[in-house]
């Protein structure tokens, strides 16, 4: 047997990495045709940015949307710790068009370059060129159903991620709402002891050398937004922030204590929080049926209608 070939970590059902440094997926690689969604009531339709980097976004319209009366445009970046999942797959096709229908915009979700095969900052400069594209209006949908004074961004554990690093970008506008679900963060420095974090923080320590291998540390200001070298979050552009995290989550004390550091910051916006006890990691995407996941998918509704 080829050495090389043989599992280095297994992270099965999800993912195993291998010793010659490759990945086997094992979730998020089936491929869910855009088109009208019986479920969700959404309409989806795929958009190619740019040809040579494989960077495409899937677009979702609400159902019946009104053309005399503009829709928020909300930019999503999906999870996976920038090695899983697409704009395409199952999971994030069922949840961002039920964003698009319950919350009445107009999702923008983002199908960025993942690691091995391109390594961070890939999925920052994607996630980058998809925002100058929505912004250029370029699209049919955009410029027909979008209001280019209402635009929000989100994104879940790697994807919320990179929407707070979005949000540290010049990107020419500024972004009304932001909404990081349990975000991937991390650091050398332990927030607490318990088991569940500390398996969390190996996790992390990890796959974050993984997915970003020029990193000089999990201290990188790209995972770890305290850090000491890391951008001032007062620069934050967004009038609104909320942060999400769920109680048995092993990251959430790196979430708290982001939320914490940019409301004790000068960022100039409102910072908001919401803790879903007795919930995992993401547990409103893996099991939508949930009760709080209901729970938060009306908080979110309303965080996106407030005036």
């Amino acid at each position: 047997m080829d050495t090389n070939t043989e599992i280095l970590h297994d992270f099965a059902p999800y993912f195993r990495i291998l010793k010659n440094g490759s990945i086997q997926r094992l979730v998020g690689t089936e491929f869910v045709p855009a088109g009208q969604d019986t479920t969700t009531g959404a309409t989806s339709k795929d958009v190619t940015i740019d040809p040579n980097l494989n960077l495409s976004v899937r677009l979702f319209l609400p159902p019946n949307p009104s053309k005399s009366e503009k829709l928020p445009i909300l930019i999503y970046f999906h999870g996976g710790a920038f090695i899983l999942e697409s704009a395409f797959s199952p999971t994030y096709h069922a949840y961002v068009g039920s964003l698009a229908s319950n919350c009445n915009v107009l999702a923008v979700s983002v199908d960025y370059r993942l690691a091995p095969e391109h390594c961070v900052p890939a999925a920052y400069d994607d996630s980058l060129a998809a925002i100058q594209w929505v912004l250029s209006c370029k699209d049919d949908w955009l410029a027909e159903f979008g209001d280019f004074n209402r635009i929000f961004m989100a994104g879940d554990s790697a994807g919320g991620n990179i929407a707070h690093n979005m949000a540290l970008r010049e990107i020419g506008t500024k972004i009304e709402r932001l909404i990081l679900f349990h975000p991937w963060f991390g650091g050398s420095e332990p927030k607490v002891t318990d088991e569940g974090h500390m398996k969390s923080r190996f996790v992390t320590n990890m796959l974050w050398k993984y997915a970003c291998p020029s990193a000089d540390s999990v201290d990188d200001p790209r995972i770890n937004p305290m850090a000491q070298d890391a951008p001032s979050l007062t620069g934050l552009n967004c009038k609104r922030l909320l942060v999400c995290w769920a109680g048995k989550d092993g990251l959430k004390e790196w979430q708290k204590a982001y939320y914490e550091a940019v409301k004790n910051s000068e960022h100039q916006g409102e910072v908001e929080m919401c803790e879903s006890e007795g919930e995992e990691h993401c547990f409103h995407i893996t099991t939508p049926g949930r009760e709080k996941a209901k729970e938060l998918m009306d908080l979110v509704a309303s965080f996106f209608s407030k005036n």
